[in-house]
């Protein structure tokens, strides 16, 4: 005896029943869908790596929500600033001076502060500044 091989289309329906279970679409969907889900980062406060010890005083991370309320006054206040440093640059808002003077307006803590923090929190810093500058464009 010879089995029927006809081809006959399934339907989904058919499969599963009335219940609709929600199935990706697309191999790249099924696999974000198994990714674990990354915490909402908050790009203006920089946690750092070590603890930092700062006159007494451990810090753990950097609020730099200040840069939100900056005005056109505290940018030229922030250029003469850097211009009284005697470094140069084309685009001194990406340098890390720049961004150590941001961050002493916006935090209020002094220039020693930064002037002592490790290079790698530095760059976290200086990154976060120049982000919030250019997240617009």
């Amino acid at each position: 005896m010879e089995k029927d091989t006809k081809n006959t289309e399934i339907k989904r329906e058919d499969m599963i029943g009335e219940d609709m279970i929600p199935v990706a679409t697309t191999t790249e969907e099924a696999t974000i869908s198994l990714l674990p889900k990354k915490e909402e980062t908050d790009e203006l406060v920089i946690t750092y790596r070590k603890p930092f010890s700062f006159e007494g005083e451990v810090h753990k991370e950097l609020d730099l929500h200040g840069l939100e309320d900056l005005r056109g006054r505290d940018l030229t206040a922030i250029e003469k600033a850097f211009n009284k440093t005697g470094v140069s640059s084309v685009m001194p808002e990406t340098t890390t001076t720049y961004a150590k003077i941001v961050a002493t307006k916006v935090t209020g803590l002094p220039a020693e502060y930064f002037e002592d923090l490790p290079v790698s929190e530095i760059e976290k810093i200086k990154n976060a500044v120049v982000g919030f500058f250019y997240k617009d464009e």
